[in-house]
């Protein structure tokens, strides 16, 4: 009798902690890897889309599109995925995510880069400012020298 209670509570335990260690994974782990992947995302199209952002008259509008899509996507996805991280001032305490302060800087920085890819004459001092805050703001590194 005692081996098929020992063996109903071994199974029992190894449930429950499977379950828990489901739970940690699809609330907590998978939510701030997404969030990682999106700030590579963001580092990948900072530099990938430079010369649109940075001198919009010497592309094609189709070019000009994709980015200022692809760059106003990116602010969205880092406002949600962050969203979905809900412990986020626990995390943020212990430095695992960035401030939530620095997402939502780092979005309108991204939304201002979408927006100047049309603009005739952009102010090149305020993208490259804008494109620096993102970097700092998320801890990205987009330059080797």
């Amino acid at each position: 009798m005692s081996e098929y209670l020992t063996a109903s509570i071994t199974i029992l335990g190894g449930f429950i902690v499977f379950v828990l260690g489901q739970i940690v994974v699809k609330f907590f782990i998978e939510p701030i890897h997404e969030q990682s992947k999106t700030i590579g995302e963001i580092a990948y199209s900072l530099i990938f889309y430079a010369n649109l952002y940075s001198n919009p008259g010497n592309s094609f509008p189709d070019e000009r599109k994709e980015a200022e899509e692809k760059l106003r996507s990116l602010a969205s996805l880092l406002i949600s995925r962050t969203h979905i991280i809900k412990p986020y001032g626990l995390f943020e305490e212990i430095k695992i995510v960035p401030k939530r302060n620095s997402i939502t800087e780092a979005s309108k920085n991204l939304i201002l880069l979408s927006n100047s890819i049309f603009l005739p004459q952009p102010d090149i001092k305020v993208i490259i400012k804008a494109r620096k805050d993102i970097e700092s703001l998320l801890d990205i590194k987009t330059r080797t020298t």
